[in-house]
């Protein structure tokens, strides 16, 4: 795994080793950062379902002005911390936390952010769906005016209508499907 563009471009990053990961690839953080130049310099992004943290450094590389992550697993927490310390990025920004249980208002918000991706498990993605994820976000008050809500999903979990969001982009990669919505102005 590796950075594909930015100041880090072609640094590495360590994968954690539990099975329940599944990172982002590297072709469709490519394709995610090529959606969101017009936006990502000095953003405020946070990383849902963070893993290794590779898009939220991704983010920075690429001139995001803060990123924050959230992850569940402790062991691949340690992975992102790990990660975070080898770029630099100050272990502040980390959160051990159920993002759903985030979501749902278990612990305060830190934003608002500009841009949020969401990578939850696919199976998960599939029952939560997107809605819930805009929903709570929208309700947290977690989201910036015209805010960027990016959902990383498995290519079967069709990009729904999301209340309060319009659907700017729907693209399938492979067996990866990336919708990116923005929030309504007003919302």
């Amino acid at each position: 795994m590796r950075i594909t563009g930015g100041v880090w471009r072609g640094r590495t990053l360590r994968a954690p080793k539990a099975e329940a990961t599944r990172p982002t690839q590297d072709r469709v953080r490519e394709a995610l950062f090529n959606l969101l130049q017009p936006v990502i310099a000095g953003a405020r992004f946070l990383d849902l379902y963070a893993g290794s943290g590779a898009v939220g450094l991704e983010a920075l590389s690429r001139g995001a002005a803060r990123a924050d992550f959230i992850e569940r697993d402790r062991r691949v927490f340690e992975t992102l911390r790990a990660n975070l310390a080898a770029f630099g990025v100050g272990a502040d920004c980390a959160r051990l936390a159920d993002a759903d249980a985030w979501l749902a208002g278990k612990a305060p918000p830190a934003g608002p952010w500009d841009v949020v991706f969401a990578d939850p498990p696919y199976r998960h993605a599939e029952a939560l769906g997107a809605a819930a994820i805009g929903a709570a976000l929208l309700a947290r008050g977690a989201l910036a005016p015209g805010a960027i809500l990016a959902l990383e999903t498995d290519l079967r979990t069709e990009a729904g209508e999301i209340a309060g969001f319009g659907l700017l982009r729907d693209r399938v990669y492979g067996k990866t499907r990336l919708a990116l919505y923005r929030r309504a102005d007003g919302a």
